[in-house]
């Protein structure tokens, strides 16, 4: 049994219902939805990631 042509549609008829604007955690600039839901960038740059952690990052 084949569903791949039942979930491409599936999908596409939900894809708008759960969008959401990603947002920088720090100052609240809107982001980039790339990737997957797991690995989207939850920061703008390296200073808010640094002023939201508290301390300045090695990488």
């Amino acid at each position: 049994m084949n569903l791949g042509k039942y979930i491409k549609q599936s999908n596409s008829r939900h894809a708008n219902q759960y969008s959401i604007e990603r947002k920088c955690l720090q100052c609240g600039s809107l982001l980039e939805n790339e990737g997957t839901p797991l690995y989207y960038q939850k920061f703008c740059s390296k200073t808010c990631k640094e002023r939201y952690v508290g301390m300045p990052l090695d990488n």
